[in-house]
C-alpha cells in the first residue's frame, strides 16, 4: 500500500473524508461478501444432513431389503466360561453338545536365567555383550557357529561368530520367523511362535559343536518334543532323503547365487553410467582417464592431492592479499578435486566388489552347482553328527528354560472331532470360540432370535425418526430475519460471544422453507404411511403396532416420527401392548416380506432423490454443483467489485492530491506577493 500525505495545506482530514466515501462504495461488495459466506454455510449445512440421509440410505435400510435382516439366529451356551457361540442365518434350530478338549497355544520358550563364572550369580549381560565373553560359551572370537530355527515349516541357516551380539541373535531369531527378545533385568531370553497351532510351532537345534555350546550360553537349548522331533528326523534321514535334501538346498542357493549375479551386474551398469557420466563432465585437466581406470590408482591419485591441499592449508608468513588469493583458490579446486576422486573411487569400487561376487558365484554355479552341493552335503554329514550327540548328550542342556509346545485346539461337536489352529471355529452355520477347557459336555442351544429382529426394525424407527425429526426441525426453522453475516469491520465491535450468537442465528435458518428438505421429507413420509400387500392384505406400519402421535399429541417438530407399541425405551407408548414382538414371534414370515417391501420403497426413492444431475452430483440430495458454481461467480464478482473500489479510492486520492497542489502553489505566490508589498 503507498503511503500517502495529505491534507498538509488544505488542513482537511482528507483520509477520513476518503475513507467514508470509499466506505458507501464497498457497499456492493460487501453485499457480495455476506452473500458468499451465506452460500457457504448453507453448502455446510447441506452437506452434514446430506451425509445423514446417505448413512441411512446405505446401512440401514439397504441391509433391511435382504430377508437376512430377519432370519437372525441366537445361541446360547449352559457354560458360558467354556466357549461363546455366534450363530449364522444358516445355523440349524436345536441343541447340540460341546466338549473342549485343548485350546489353541503358541510355542513359546522362556530361557533360564543368565549367571555368571560361578553359576549362581546373576549375570549383567547386555545387547551387545559377545557370545565369546558369556559364561559356557567354549568358543573364541573369531570361531564360527551355525544354528537351524524351524517355524512355520520354513527352515533357516543362522550363522554367527564368536563376536556376533546377544542383539545380534536376537534378530537374526526375528529375521528367521519368530518372536524373540534379551530381557536385561531378568536376563533371560523369551522366544515365542507367531501365530498359534501346531503347525506355526519352532525348534531351535545346533549345526555343530559351538552352536550347541551357543544355546547353552544363551539359557535356550532344550531338548523339547519340537527339537527333540527335528534331532530324531536327522539322525533317521536315509539315503533317498539325504538327496533329496541336497539337491533341494542346492536348487535354492543356486536361484540365490544366480539373483546374487543379476544384482551385481545391475550395479556395474549403474556405477559404469556414472563413472561415464562423470568423465564428460570433468572439466578438471588434472586428472586423466587412462591412468584412473582402478580403485588403487583413483586411491593414490587421491593421496598425492590430499598431500597437496595440506600443504595449501598453511599459510606462509608475510603472504600478500594477492598470494593469499591465489593460494585460496588452488585450494579449493584442491579440494574438490579430492571430492570428485572419492565419488570416482566409490562407483570403481563398487563395480570392482560386484565383479568378485560374480567370479565368486559363477564359480559356485560351474558344473551344475557341484560346490553347492557339496558344501550342502558336508554341512549335512555335520548336522546329523550333531544331532546324534544332542540326543545322546545328558548335559549342556538349559535344565531351567521352560517350553509350551505349539498346539491346535481340539473340540468334540455332537461326538465329532475338529482341530484349528487357532480357538475359534466355523462349523455349519455356528462360530464357535473355546474359551477354556472343559471335563464335561456343555450344551448348545439354536433358536431364531426374535429380540435381534426386533432390534433391528427399532433401529430403523429411531434411524428414520432422527432424520425426519431433522428435516423437519431446519424446514420449520426460526426465521433470521434482519440478520446477515458480518464483515471484518462489524465484528471487531462485538465480543466473541455476541458474534457467535449472531451468527448462530443465521445457520440455523439456513434451510428455513428449503423446497429441496420439504421435498425429500415429503417423499419419505409418503412411502412410511403407504400400505403394502402381504399374503394377500394390505398391511401399513400401524398393523404391527407402529403409528405416529398425532398432530396434537407429538412435540415440536416431531409429528412425522414413529413410535413403537409397547417399546420399553418410549414413554409415550411403553403401556401399550407389543403388537410387533407378537407378530414377529407367530407370524415372521409377514413381518419380513413387509419389511422388505417398505425398505426396497424407500430406497428406490431416496436412489431417485440422490440421481446424478446437471445440477447434482451421484448421492447428493441438493443441488451440490449449481451452488458450487454459484460460489466460485461470487468469487469473481467479488475480485471485479475489490477492484472497483480500489480505483475509486486512487481516483479521490488523486484528486485530493492535485488541490493540496494547487493550494501549495496558490500559498506560495501569496507568500511573495505579500513579501514585495513589504507585508
Amino acid at each position: 500500500m503507498p503511503i500517502r500525505i495529505t491534507g498538509m495545506n488544505s488542513g482537511l482530514d482528507t483520509e477520513s473524508i476518503i475513507t467514508q466515501l470509499v466506505s458507501v462504495r464497498s457497499a456492493k461488495k460487501n453485499s457480495l461478501v455476506k452473500a458468499q459466506t451465506k452460500l457457504s454455510w448453507k453448502m455446510d449445512a447441506w452437506k452434514n444432513l446430506n451425509s445423514k440421509i446417505y448413512g441411512l440410505y446405505t446401512n440401514t435400510i439397504s441391509d433391511m431389503r435382504f430377508s437376512s435382516a430377519y432370519t437372525q439366529k441366537k445361541t446360547s451356551v449352559s457354560n458360558a466360561s467354556v466357549a461363546s457361540v455366534i450363530a449364522g442365518a444358516e445355523a440349524a434350530n436345536g441343541v447340540q453338545t460341546l466338549k473342549v478338549n485343548s485350546l489353541a497355544k503358541s510355542g513359546y520358550l522362556t530361557g533360564e536365567s543368565l549367571t555368571k563364572d560361578d553359576d549362581t550369580t546373576k549375570a549383567t549381560y547386555t545387547a551387545s555383550t559377545k557370545l565369546s565373553d558369556m559364561y559356557k560359551a567354549n568358543f573364541g572370537e573369531g570361531d564360527s557357529l551355525s544354528l537351524t530355527l524351524k517355524a512355520g515349516g520354513k527352515e533357516t541357516a543362522i550363522e554367527l561368530t564368536g563376536s556376533s551380539t546377544i542383539g545380534d541373535v536376537v534378530n537374526k531369531l526375528k529375521a528367521a520367523g519368530v518372536n524373540a527378545s534379551f530381557d536385561e533385568n531378568y536376563q533371560r531370553f523369551f522366544i515365542s511362535s507367531t501365530a498359534a497351532g501346531k503347525d506355526a510351532d519352532f525348534s531351535l537345534t545346533a549345526n555343530d559343536a559351538n552352536g550347541f555350546s551357543a544355546l547353552t550360553a544363551l539359557g535356550i537349548n532344550v531338548l523339547d518334543v519340537a527339537t527333540r522331533s527335528e534331532y530324531t528326523r536327522l539322525t533317521g534321514m536315509s539315503d533317498a532323503d539325504k538327496t533329496a535334501y541336497i539337491e533341494e538346498m542346492t536348487k535354492s542357493l543356486s536361484e540365490k547365487e544366480q539373483k546374487n549375479i543379476d544384482s551385481a551386474q545391475k550395479t556395474i551398469e549403474e556405477k559404469q553410467k556414472l563413472i561415464d557420466e562423470f568423465w564428460s563432465n570433468t572439466v578438471d585437466s588434472e586428472l586423466d582417464r587412462s591412468k584412473l581406470t582402478s580403485a588403487q590408482e583413483i586411491e593414490d591419485e587421491k593421496t598425492k592431492w590430499e598431500a597437496q591441499r595440506d600443504s595449501l592449508k598453511e599459510v606462509p608468513e608475510n603472504e600478500t592479499e594477492e598470494a593469499k588469493a591465489t593460494r585460496e583458490a588452488e585450494l579449493k579446486a584442491v579440494e574438490a578435486r579430492i571430492k570428485n576422486l572419492e565419488a570416482l573411487d566409490s562407483y570403481t569400487k563398487a563395480i570392482e566388489d560386484a565383479n568378485n561376487s560374480i567370479v565368486t558365484s559363477e564359480a559356485r554355479l560351474a558344473n551344475d552347482g557341484a560346490m553347492i552341493r557339496d558344501e550342502i552335503a558336508a554341512g549335512l554329514d555335520s548336522k546329523i553328527a550333531m544331532a546324534q550327540q544332542a540326543l545322546t548328550s545328558g548335559s549342556g542342556y538349559s535344565a531351567k528354560a521352560t517350553r509350551i509346545e505349539g498346539q491346535d485346539a481340539v473340540i468334540r461337536l455332537n461326538g465329532a472331532t475338529f482341530e484349528s489352529s487357532s480357538n475359534t471355529f466355523s462349523i455349519n452355520g455356528l462360530t464357535i470360540t473355546a474359551l477354556a477347557e472343559s471335563q464335561d459336555e456343555v450344551t448348545l442351544t439354536t433358536s431364531n432370535d426374535y429380540e435381534g429382529v426386533y432390534d433391528t426394525i427399532k433401529k430403523f424407527i429411531k434411524g428414520y425418526n432422527e432424520l425426519i425429526n431433522e428435516m423437519d426441525s431446519l424446514y420449520n426453522a426460526e426465521s433470521s430475519k434482519g440478520y446477515e453475516p458480518l464483515t471484518s469491520e462489524e465484528k471487531e465491535a462485538m465480543s466473541d460471544k455476541e458474534i457467535e450468537e449472531w451468527e448462530k442465528k443465521i445457520k440455523d435458518s439456513l434451510l428455513r422453507r428449503d423446497s429441496t428438505v420439504n421435498d425429500v421429507a415429503t417423499a419419505l413420509e409418503e412411502v412410511m404411511a403407504s400400505g403394502f400387500e402381504v399374503g394377500g392384505k394390505k398391511l401399513y406400519l400401524s398393523s404391527f403396532g407402529i403409528n405416529t402421535l398425532g398432530y396434537f399429541t407429538s412435540a415440536d417438530n416431531e409429528k412425522h416420527a414413529y413410535h413403537i407399541d409397547g417399546d420399553k425405551d418410549d414413554a409415550s407408548t411403553s403401556a401399550n401392548a407389543d403388537v410387533l414382538k407378537s407378530m414377529i414371534a407367530s407370524d415372521p414370515e409377514t413381518v419380513t416380506s413387509f419389511f422388505q417391501k417398505l425398505s426396497n420403497s424407500l430406497y428406490d426413492t431416496l436412489t431417485k432423490k440422490m440421481a446424478a444431475s446437471s445440477m447434482s452430483s451421484i448421492y447428493k440430495a441438493y443441488n451440490d454443483k449449481q451452488m458450487q458454481s454459484e460460489l466460485d461467480s461470487y468469487k469473481s464478482k467479488i475480485a471485479d467489485e475489490a477492484e472497483k473500489v480500489t480505483e475509486y479510492e486512487d481516483r479521490w486520492y488523486s484528486k485530493f492530491s492535485a488541490m493540496e497542489t494547487a493550494l501549495a502553489k496558490l500559498n506560495s505566490k501569496t507568500s511573495a506577493l505579500s513579501g514585495l508589498l513589504g507585508s
